[in-house]
């Protein structure tokens, strides 16, 4: 099926498509043309008129064959002024030909032309009866006035036809009105359809009636649908159904195009219902695929279509597709299937679902998946993931304060796709004029069917996104590339000075060392002779804001600039091994740099153009190092902080003698010496926390804590991770069960974010600085992760690793 036909009745429903009538004294009712296609009832013309200009969705498609109608531009319409109820009765004379019926209560000021400039009437009298040809404004329009009833038509047969009672309302029109008879605008729909893949029409019920409420900032409608079972009708599938649950927006993309979601609870009589409406055999038997799940569908995204089923019994459902797939490979640990039965779930759900392409498959919890293809497959999996989907969003949040859990139906139709799946049903814009109209302000529209017995209750809701939620942003997936070989250590970022943005720079297994834009693009690479011991430092030697990347191996020290050109003097060759990564300090914030190598107990500190510094006395500890050293500033002192194997703490002057004695030896674990509260604060390995002052004093302080235990200090914010119990700045968050990466604290644009990664689960989670989980968060990663601020529009990006060759990065 075109699903997006759905949304044909959704606005259809607003403006467009219904049935018949005959003349009944004085019942306005009973004036309804023989043809019309949509009927609205409205309370109050004027209250109507103003509220549909106000409707940002109306206004948006104000050139349309219908809501011309409802302005005061139209030609006939501005000069009518009905104090009653009304009815217009929207019809097809041909393919290319729309005709309108307006039918009210006649009175004297309802419409008159006395002073209408550029106007012409005339009386045409036959068969024994009398109407009024109107033109203004070179626009005719057809008049008459029956027992105290008005009407106006564009066309003068459908003004005979009524005259001479050629009418007839059906029951179900009647009906269908009477339902909603309070309402101020109701919309009646004749015998809505919908359309098969091939554009065979189907229809989908008898009539529709819909109570519609026309505000600034929606759009929303609630009423019924009413079948037959004396003739074919879509919505007679889901007879004897109950409605179910419908979580498909669970793993609908937040970029998909169009997704519509089908339940029920008896599987044999929903195959029953739907083959007899086929009327057709179908090659293939599902039926215990279906039995497994209580809701299908199907989602349209750019990259293709998918088919998903919601499982109630995994186990039976990986049984029943066991025979129609074989494994592939992975895609973010998920396994990816072949399907080997492209067409197997159109022929046994067509109408309902029109792919007839498949080609894999896929589980994700309860869901199973079957898309067209890889690009899909990975969409799908992508956003899953990083809690990309539609039901996570407060677009979604918003709409579905209208709509019911469950429903046998529920169609979403988002972005663009809101336009192009209603505006062709009422606007006289070419496709290329619609595809331009902006409802960025409307995410969402939903449309839901709940059957009950020969009906369904319908809800419609299409809001305008709310802006205060909107400044509160969302995480995208920028790209996400593979290496030639495995990932080796963590991703970081590199400042680009052209773009004031970031570059990202990884090594591999193999010991090639990548440099890729925020574009994703490979600018360079280099093949270095050994691993990267820890992190790469960013340095601009030539103090002219081009930076340099400076980092060791095991006997070499590099400075790189962005380009992957060696910078001069560098690389600096050693015979003994270096044990620690590169410490850089930069004392006075002046790029004059102090590069610390480590050799064990030794240590060498060289200057930008790679000479030892001379005047740094501290050459040799007494036992190897077991972190690199470090530079804390608190006040205007300077600080050189270096841990020894043996339990000693050397805290030193710039020039490398004692500046703090320490008596005290300390059991290191392989958390960094940090800075609180203007005192130097140790974890060890046996969970004791043991603050130094300046001055030398310690106090311990035995936490109770577990061995993943993690302690970081930036600024006024700490941040504590005790298995799963995160702490920022005292507030506790309780994280999932797993195994978490230490904690980080980054800090872009004046703004901090805490930074850990599950594991397990390959979940990343950024927190601000109040310890509130940011929106879109978790998302998908395996790494600890490096931020910074990227070029577009200064976002902040979040670099880590997916799969094992696997670079990803994220904007805020």
């Amino acid at each position: 099926m075109r699903h997006k036909n759905f949304l044909a009745i959704l606005l259809l429903v607003l403006f467009w498509s219904c049935n018949q009538s005959n003349s009944k004294k004085g019942e306005l009712i009973d004036f309804i043309p023989k043809e019309s296609k949509v009927i609205f009832k409205i309370s109050n013309f004027e209250t109507l008129q103003s509220d549909l200009k106000n409707n940002g969705i109306v206004s948006a498609l104000s050139e349309t064959k219908v809501s011309s109608y409802f302005t005061k531009d139209h030609a006939i319409f501005k000069y009518l002024k009905p104090k009653n109820e009304s009815f217009l009765c929207i019809g097809n004379r041909n393919d290319s030909i729309t005709d309108y019926t307006f039918i009210t209560r006649q009175d004297s000021t309802l419409f008159v032309t006395d002073s209408i400039k550029n106007r012409s009437i005339e009386t045409l009298k036959f068969d024994g009866i009398a109407l009024q040809r109107v033109t203004i404004d070179n626009k005719v329009a057809y008049t008459a006035i029956q027992d105290s009833v008005f009407m106006v038509s564009s066309s003068q047969q459908i003004i005979q036809d009524i005259l001479k009672g050629k009418t007839e309302t059906n029951i179900d029109i009647k009906k269908a009105i009477s339902i909603k008879e309070n309402s101020e605008l109701t919309t009646v729909i004749n015998n809505p359809f919908v359309f098969t893949s091939d554009s065979t029409k189907i229809q989908f019920a008898s009539t529709m009636a819909l109570d519609v409420s026309v505000l600034p900032n929606a759009l929303t409608a609630t009423g019924v649908v009413l079948a037959r079972d004396t003739i074919p009708q879509l919505l007679n599938v889901f007879e004897g159904q109950v409605p179910q649950q419908n979580d498909l927006e669970q793993i609908i993309p937040s970029a998909a195009q169009f997704a519509v979601s089908y339940t029920y609870n008896d599987a044999i009589q929903f195959t029953n219902n739907l083959k007899n409406f086929q009327k057709k055999q179908t090659e293939g038997d599902i039926n215990t695929l279906l039995g497994s799940v209580n809701e299908f569908g199907q989602i349209n995204l750019r990259e293709g279509n998918a088919v998903v089923l919601k499982s109630i019994d995994v186990d039976m459902t990986n049984e029943a597709l066991g025979r129609f797939v074989s494994e592939n490979n992975t895609y973010r640990e998920t396994v990816i299937y072949d399907f080997n039965q492209p067409k197997i779930i159109h022929q046994n759900l067509a109408p309902l679902i029109n792919s007839t392409t498949l080609s894999q498959a896929f589980q994700l919890d309860d869901f199973f998946v079957i898309t067209e293809n890889e690009a899909t497959t990975q969409a799908i999996i992508t956003a899953y993931k990083n809690n990309d989907v539609l039901g996570k969003g407060h677009n979604f949040e918003d709409a579905s304060e209208q709509l019911s859990n469950a429903s046998s139906i529920l169609v979403y139709a988002l972005g663009n796709q809101i336009t192009t799946s209603f505006a062709p049903y009422f606007s006289t814009k070419t496709a290329s004029e619609i595809e331009a109209i902006n409802l960025q302000k409307y995410p969402l529209a939903m449309l839901q069917f709940s059957y009950d017995s020969n009906f369904a209750h319908v809800n419609l809701a299409c809001k305008e996104a709310s802006s205060e939620k909107q400044k509160t942003g969302s995480v995208t997936e920028q790209f996400s590339i593979e290496l030639e070989n495995t990932i080796l250590g963590q991703p970081q970022l590199f400042t680009n000075h052209r773009t004031n943005g970031k570059d990202i720079v990884v090594q591999d297994i193999e010991n090639k060392l990548y440099f890729i834009s925020e574009e994703g693009k490979t600018l360079w690479t280099k093949n270095l002779k050994e691993p990267i011991l820890g992190k790469i430092h960013e340095v601009d030697l030539l103090r002219n804001g081009k930076k340099q990347l400076a980092f060791v191996t095991q006997n070499t020290f590099y400075v790189l600039d962005r380009t992957g050109n060696n910078v001069s003097p560098f690389p600096l060759q050693f015979k003994d091994e270096i044990t620690q990564p590169l410490a850089v300090f930069d004392y006075d914030n002046n790029r004059k740099y102090r590069f610390i190598i480590t050799q064990g107990k030794e240590i060498f500190m060289y200057n930008n153009e790679g000479k030892i510094v001379k005047g740094f006395t501290f050459e040799k500890a007494k036992s190897n190092l077991v972190l690199p050293p470090q530079h804390i500033r608190m006040g205007n002192k300077d600080y050189i902080v270096i841990a020894e194997e043996n339990g000693h703490l050397n805290i030193l002057h710039r020039t490398g003698k004692v500046r703090v004695p320490v008596s005290k030896k300390f059991d290191f674990s392989e958390i960094p010496i940090e800075e609180e509260d203007t005192n130097f604060v140790v974890i060890t390995k046996d969970n004791a926390k043991i603050s130094i002052s300046q001055s030398g004093k310690t106090t311990t302080q035995n936490l109770d804590v577990s061995n993943s235990y993690g302690f970081v200090v930036n600024g006024n914010v700490k941040a504590t991770m005790d298995d799963n119990l995160l702490r920022i700045n005292g507030k506790l968050t309780e994280l999932p069960f797993g195994i978490y990466t230490q904690p980080q604290i980054f800090t872009i644009n004046r703004t901090k974010y805490i930074t850990t990664t599950e594991t397990q689960e390959s979940k990343v989670y950024v927190f601000d600085n109040t310890g509130n989980l940011l929106n879109g968060f978790p998302v998908y990663g395996t790494s600890s992760v490096d931020m910074g601020a990227l070029s577009s529009q200064r976002k902040a990006g979040i670099v880590t690793k997916g799969s094992d060759k696997e670079l990803i990065l994220y904007a805020l």
